[in-house]
């Protein structure tokens, strides 16, 4: 036969240079990608855990604040506490002592310890820290070690946590108590309201800060 009526050709051709970069730079972009968010989901895996325990913390301290009296006058059970002194408020109640009412006497008094605490006053101003901790700015007192209620030392525990505790007066005419609570308008008065702040500050440095109002009763 002449020729061949059928013919077949294959052509080949490699992967040119050109193309192998792009492809390169293409896969090494997508990497880098899906590191930074491997790397990213690594770095923040452990921020639940911890702001976890920070609430954990801010909450028991905060409740065992809470079982202490109003105020260093207050009677065993509860009562209100006369404010000012000789005032007709509460008139079956308590007169304040010399230790009661004033910023400036907030304060554990002389041999009172975390175990022997009575009113929540005693609580102001304290700065306890776990190994390594540092307390947020708002105490100014030396950090000591972080303590249970019962006094034990839990500061290997909670490595690299502070608790700072701070109270101020919440009441007076205008003031934040009578925004909180519907229909008092100003009836709650300077002396009758206290707001207790316990920050928190976990090992990244994070903090979170738990408050609540403490009346005079």
């Amino acid at each position: 036969m002449p020729g061949n009526l059928y013919r077949t050709s294959s052509a080949q051709r490699g992967i040119s240079l050109i193309e192998l970069i792009i492809f390169i730079v293409i896969i090494s972009v997508a990497l880098t990608g899906i590191t930074l968010i491997y790397i990213n989901a690594t770095r923040y895996s452990a921020d639940p855990m911890l702001r976890i325990r920070s609430i954990e913390l801010a909450q028991s301290t905060l409740e065992e604040i809470m079982l202490k009296g109003y105020d260093h006058s207050t009677p065993v059970g509860g009562g209100c506490v006369r404010f000012p002194a000789g005032s007709s408020r509460c008139s079956a109640g308590t007169s304040p002592d010399a230790t009661s009412q004033t910023i400036a006497t907030f304060g554990s008094e002389a041999g009172e310890n975390r175990t022997t605490f009575n009113d929540i006053d005693d609580y102001h101003n304290l700065a306890y820290c776990g190994t390594g901790g540092t307390a947020a700015a708002a105490c100014t007192t030396p950090c000591s070690p972080l303590l249970d209620e019962s006094g034990n030392n839990i500061a290997s525990d909670y490595a690299g946590y502070a608790v700072c505790i701070r109270l101020n007066f919440a009441g007076g005419a205008g003031t934040e108590i009578n925004n909180v609570i519907p229909g008092t308008g100003n009836n709650v008065l300077a002396e009758d309201a206290k707001r207790i702040d316990v920050i928190v500050t976990d090992p990244l440095g994070s903090r979170i800060n738990l408050s609540t109002y403490r009346l005079n009763f």
